[in-house]
């Protein structure tokens, strides 16, 4: 995996930190000009994740917002997912619409943690202006994975300009080193 500025949104960053079998650690770092206090529409869709995953928060508040498919929820737009990170390129496909019904948008505070199954729906908030760093530990799915999103936006017209910048280790140890070696 490579070293990310700006990983699906500008003013976050994602950095490995180790891979074993086949699953990866890595922090993401949002800067003071990150996008994920966006709600209108969300910065970042609503999505599931290929394999369980823990977060721990590292410093700052994230906000794990939690959906669930719901008959009777809020009608949302859906896109599939092609992973640019995975494949070089790609982006979001028009698959019609479906129903979500909001559970949560819990705040998580330094040292605490958040553990969701490959097939639960979520987003995250980072209140603006603010930093947050957080530690991603990918875990065995325990859930069958489908890159289904949701957004209140036109994900068809998304562009990855100006995303996924690779970086030298230099750089991603800039960022990281307070919180790999504090």
């Amino acid at each position: 995996m490579k070293n990310l500025l700006n990983c699906h949104s500008v003013g976050l960053h994602s950095f490995p930190i180790s891979f074993e079998n086949n699953l990866y650690e890595r922090i993401f770092y949002a800067d003071t000009n990150h996008r994920l206090w966006k709600e209108n529409p969300l910065e970042v869709a609503i999505h599931p994740h290929h394999v369980d995953i823990k977060i721990t928060v590292l410093e700052g508040t994230l906000y794990n917002c939690l959906y669930k498919e719901e008959s009777n929820g809020d009608r949302w737009k859906t896109f599939v997912w092609d992973s640019v990170i995975l494949n070089g390129k790609g982006g979001f496909k028009d698959s019609g619409y479906g129903h979500l019904q909001f559970i949560s948008k819990t705040p998580y505070k330094q040292g605490e943690e958040i553990l969701m199954k490959a097939c639960e729906l979520h987003t995250v908030f980072v209140e603006k202006g603010k930093k947050c760093v957080w530690l991603i530990e990918e875990e065995i799915p325990t859930c069958e994975y489908f890159p289904l999103n949701y957004s209140n936006w036109d994900l068809t017209k998304w562009t990855p300009k100006n995303l996924y910048i690779e970086v030298s280790d230099e750089v991603k140890n800039k960022f990281i080193s307070p919180y790999i070696n504090p």
